[in-house]
This record gives C-alpha cells, sequence and structure tokens, in this order.
C-alpha cells in the first residue's frame, strides 16, 4: 500500500510510493522504479541483510544524479556488505502487476563458490573474472546462504593508482583523464556526465568510459578508451554505441559524437575512424590527449 514504511536492519527503511520503492540508508535515498513492498520482496531484503549484504546504497550506488529527490532512480535493488565494495547482489522486478522479482544478479567474482556449493546459474560475461551470474528465484536465498559464509573481499575493486608512471590499465587512463579534465582538448566545450555510463540500462548493460556534454550546445561526446594500439573493432564498439543513443529519448536533442582513445591510434583504425565520422586521440602518460 502507498505511504507505508518498512524499517529493517542496517539503517534501512523503506517506502512505498507510486513511482515504486523509496530506499533510504542513512541520509541517502533513492528510488527503485516499479517495486512494490510484497512480502516476498521483504523477505528477501531480510535474507540479504541477514547473510551480510546490509548496504543497499554504496559510495557508487545510486549515482548521485539518480539520488532521491531526484525521480530518476533505478529499476533494482541492490546489495553489498560494505560502502566500499563492488555490488554483490542486483535483482530486477518481475515486470507484472504483483510488482515481485524473478531472478537474480550476482556478482561474477563468486562464480567459484556458487560451483563450490552447487548453486546453478548461467554465466553472462566476456571472460571468467568479468561478468554475471544470473540465479533463477527458487534458488536465490541458496545462494544468499553461500554468500554468509562467504570471504568478500574478493569484491574488492583492486584500483588503486599506479606506481610509477604508465598506464596499466584502461582504467588508468580513466582515472587520468577526468582526474586531469581541464588539460584535455575536451575541456573548452564539455563538461563530464560520468563514468561507465549504461548504454542500454539494465544489470548487464554495455557501458561507455567517459560520457560528456557541451556546456553550451547540449551536445554529447562518447569517449571510449583503450590501452596501448586500439584495434578496429573498437571503432565498431563505439559505432554500435552512438547508434544506440540516437535511439533514447533522452539522447533525442543535440549531436552525439565518438571520440575514441588510444596510447597508439594506427593507420588503418584511423582510416576506420574517419570513415565512421569518429575522431582519434593518442594519449601519453600522465593525461596528454591530442587529437591524430
Amino acid at each position: 500500500m502507498t505511504g507505508t514504511v518498512v524499517g529493517f536492519d542496517c539503517d534501512i527503511s523503506i517506502e512505498e510510493i507510486s513511482e515504486g520503492l523509496l530506499v533510504r540508508q542513512g541520509d541517502h535515498a533513492y528510488i527503485a522504479r516499479s517495486w512494490q513492498m510484497t512480502a516476498s520482496v521483504a523477505a528477501l531484503i531480510e535474507k540479504a541483510i541477514a547473510c551480510g549484504l546490509g548496504c543497499m546504497i554504496r559510495e557508487d550506488h545510486p549515482r548521485r544524479n539518480a539520488r532521491w529527490p531526484n525521480m530518476r532512480g533505478t529499476v533494482y535493488l541492490a546489495f553489498s556488505p560494505t560502502p566500499d565494495l563492488q555490488w554483490s547482489l542486483a535483482i530486477d522486478t518481475f515486470r507484472q502487476a504483483r510488482g515481485d522479482y524473478g531472478f537474480a544478479v550476482f556478482n561474477g567474482k563468486y562464480r567459484e563458490q556458487f560451483l563450490s556449493a552447487g548453486i546453478p546459474f548461467v554465466f553472462e560475461g566476456r571472460n571468467r573474472t568479468a561478468g554475471h551470474l544470473v540465479v533463477q528465484r527458487n534458488d536465490v536465498f541458496a545462494a544468499l546462504d553461500v554468500l554468509e559464509c562467504c570471504d568478500h573481499s574478493v569484491l574488492a575493486m583492486k584500483r588503486s593508482p599506479a606506481s610509477g608512471e604508465g598506464f596499466t590499465t584502461e582504467y588508468v587512463i580513466q582515472r587520468q583523464i577526468m582526474e586531469n579534465w581541464d588539460q584535455t582538448p575536451f575541456a573548452d566545450r564539455y563538461d563530464i556526465v560520468q563514468d561507465e555510463f549504461p548504454v542500454d540500462g539494465g544489470l548487464t548493460s554495455r557501458r561507455i568510459d567517459i560520457l560528456a556534454r557541451g556546456r553550451v550546445t547540449g551536445d554529447w561526446l562518447v569517449i571510449e578508451l583503450k590501452r596501448a594500439e586500439a584495434k578496429i573493432a573498437a571503432v565498431n564498439q563505439l559505432e554500435s554505441y552512438l547508434l544506440a543513443l540516437g535511439q533514447r529519448d533522452d539522447f533525442a536533442y543535440g549531436r552525439i559524437d565518438g571520440v575514441l582513445v588510444a596510447e597508439r591510434i594506427p593507420m588503418a583504425v584511423k582510416t576506420a575512424a574517419i570513415n565512421a565520422l569518429i575522431s582519434t586521440y593518442e594519449v601519453s602518460w600522465p593525461a596528454t590527449v591530442v587529437a591524430v
């Protein structure tokens, strides 16, 4: 019933409103859109908290522009053991009138634990260390039992600043560019909107490395980063992002331009990018970005 507030451990309270569930924890809140506080949803939340996943609002989730009173919110509830670790469990609504849930998605870093415990799942991801474990509704509580005895340190971001000079990962390139944005050739026109911006929405969305927007024109800039030498596949990847964004209502105003940034842009990749109307830049340590 709309207006009902349910309290949980870990300073969590959830109010059912017309848009969904207003999740509060500490001084922060967000709307989980289209959710209802059914008995099974309440049981799921209580079980997750009892298994050590008492953090529903992390340091970077939801992002600040999706938190209350912004109505944007999210389409799912997410749980983690602490504010600074990656998410453990994210679950979307089962899109029927009862507002309940169907399957759950667990962090792919639990794969070995689930295999050892015999938890059935479908693995969705590029490799063994980057993906999601999709667990059917009937197995969600058994999966949570596994997490109760799990070493959650596997969820550590492990994204410490690079020691010495040089880009050890694409993440380091991303951090260096964002932290030194005013030194890039994009800063005169664009402001950063978000890193890891979801292209498709949902739990397994493709993500844009850096999304920026023109402060005067409202144009969009989609930046794809590659460590070492860029491949033609990166151009194709960026093209697919631009096409997907062009079909979204929230990108209906302003141009959408793509930029490929890598340590090295070979001529074949540059030619492919020119044909796709994508700009190319080379980056050198620590954050020197030059058009090529």
